[in-house]
């Protein structure tokens, strides 16, 4: 039985990306071939194709059981998607004007940032802005923060495990960042206060996953005590 769920895991990942394959295309067509079109298009498949094995081998253990996991593991899917092309996609108008128009000159020391808190206290002190720098904070501490609960929801590991995970895939996720830039041309940068944020998130994950238990546990809770009267009704 488990073989056959496993299976299925695979099944439902290979759908959805040939899903997003297939809805990408069809915006293509509807905008016409053009030459940077499909060269964009490429890079879509390439950044898909990428995903997907990550993907695969994050979830290799996961066993969906039932509709409602399906449909969970599904959106799951979609967000980490959208997740993966905001930090890791790959943008082919960077990469070409890096590459053969050379508009990119880098200082590969400000793409490092390995003193925690440097950038954060960086940008409070009003560069760019203080809203500005509010927003990222707040985007960097809840990007990671699904991610945890899906790990407790289908992976059934400890809160300590979690933060591990967590912190190991945001500091893997920032070494990724630089050697985009370095190799693509991605305008992004390695960040120690990424880190920090991101595993800070687990918290969030964590609440999160506490709230869903004991909701469940209430929801089971009030099916007891209404199986017996609706029984008692029958009778």
């Amino acid at each position: 039985m488990k073989n056959y769920f496993e299976m299925k895991n695979i099944r439902v990942i290979g759908l959805f990306s040939v899903a997003i394959a297939l809805f990408y295309l069809i915006v293509i067509l509807t905008e016409g071939f053009y030459r940077y079109t499909i060269i964009e298009y490429l890079a879509t498949l390439f950044n898909l194709i990428m995903f997907t094995l990550i993907f695969l081998f994050i979830t290799r253990k996961i066993v969906i059981r039932g509709i409602s996991q399906m449909l969970f593991f599904l959106a799951f899917q979609l967000y980490a998607w959208i997740a993966f092309l905001l930090l890791l996609g790959i943008d082919v108008q960077q990469l070409w004007f890096g590459l053969f128009d050379h508009q990119f000159e880098r200082n590969f020391l400000s793409m490092i940032n390995v003193i925690p808190f440097r950038t954060l206290i960086t940008q409070f002190s009003g560069f760019p802005s203080v809203n500005i720098a509010t927003h990222q904070i707040i985007g960097n501490i809840i990007v990671l923060a699904p991610f945890c609960f899906f790990l407790l929801y289908f992976g059934r590991i400890t809160f300590k495990s979690a933060f591990l995970i967590i912190f190991l895939y945001s500091l893997s996720i920032e070494v990724l960042q630089f050697l985009s830039d370095l190799l693509f041309f991605q305008a992004r940068a390695m960040d120690i206060d990424d880190v920090i944020l991101n595993t800070a998130g687990v918290a969030l994950g964590i609440l999160a996953y506490v709230f869903y238990l004991g909701l469940a546990a209430l929801c089971r809770r009030f099916v007891r005590k209404e199986s017996p009267i609706k029984g008692n009704e029958a009778n």
